[in-house]
């Protein structure tokens, strides 16, 4: 059995490039372009991949019952081993940001994804009631949308919102795979190997990053509408000589 504890973190302009291709989408609320190319101080922060704890523990037991039983017994409950490996981690952090390009940067989906403006800052986003009735820290309202404001087109035109990269932090994640094999013998060093593999045995809803573009429909702003897939099995004969 083993098991590792991690406490971290970790700062930087950018975590990743290119990571979106042309597809008008964000990936974990990164940007690979500045939100102002003469300031780069600004896109000093959190690193998407940053997850402040991290536990993970590990197991292997080659179960001892019915190992020396005579017939059907040994050979269909004899002999079996179980695995597991179960991950409790806090969230990473994302952008939220506004697509209507106030800046006028001008936009390159082709390098970003998506556009890199933010908005200002006028409140805390884990604090306060969401616009569709519920509180902030929940699927459906993650953060709250109020604690920040768009520039106006008109008016603030050329400018950048003041919020920083990566202030936001979504979804932690509790994970439980799970594993039953056994193996049957024949001549020779031969072995016929049965495996069960059970991924997310819990079903546990590991939610993706929420709608972090202020431009989105006011109601869906803030909302998860994604999450890492549920429960998975898998059966696996295997032989072995």
């Amino acid at each position: 059995m083993l098991g590792s504890y991690t406490f971290s973190k970790t700062l930087d302009d950018v975590s990743s490039f290119n990571i979106t291709g042309s597809a008008s989408q964000s990936t974990a609320g990164e940007n690979d372009l500045a939100q102002n190319p003469f300031d780069l101080s600004a896109e000093h922060g959190r690193s998407l991949f940053e997850a402040r704890h991290r536990l993970v523990i590990s197991y292997q037991w080659d179960l001892p019952f019915f190992n020396h039983a005579q017939g059907w017994h040994g050979r269909v409950l004899g002999g079996w081993q179980v695995n597991g490996i179960t991950t409790f981690q806090t969230g990473t952090p994302f952008t939220v940001y506004d697509s209507v390009g106030v800046s006028a940067q001008g936009g390159a989906p082709e390098i970003s994804g998506f556009p890199s403006d933010r908005p200002n800052v006028v409140g805390d986003a884990t604090k306060g009631m969401c616009p569709n009735g519920t509180h902030s820290g929940t699927p459906n309202c993650w953060f709250n949308p109020s604690a920040f404001q768009q520039l106006n087109p008109v008016t603030q035109i050329g400018q950048f919102g003041n919020a920083g990269r990566n202030i936001v932090t979504g979804p932690g994640v509790q994970q439980w795979d799970f594993s039953a094999l056994k193996n049957f013998k024949f001549p020779e060093s031969k072995n016929l190997q049965f495996r069960a593999e059970l991924f997310n045995i819990f079903n546990h809803a590991n939610f993706g990053v929420p709608v972090n573009d202020l431009n989105s429909p006011p109601d869906v702003v803030g909302q998860i509408q994604t999450s890492q897939p549920g429960r998975l099995v898998q059966f696996a004969l295997k032989f072995l000589f």
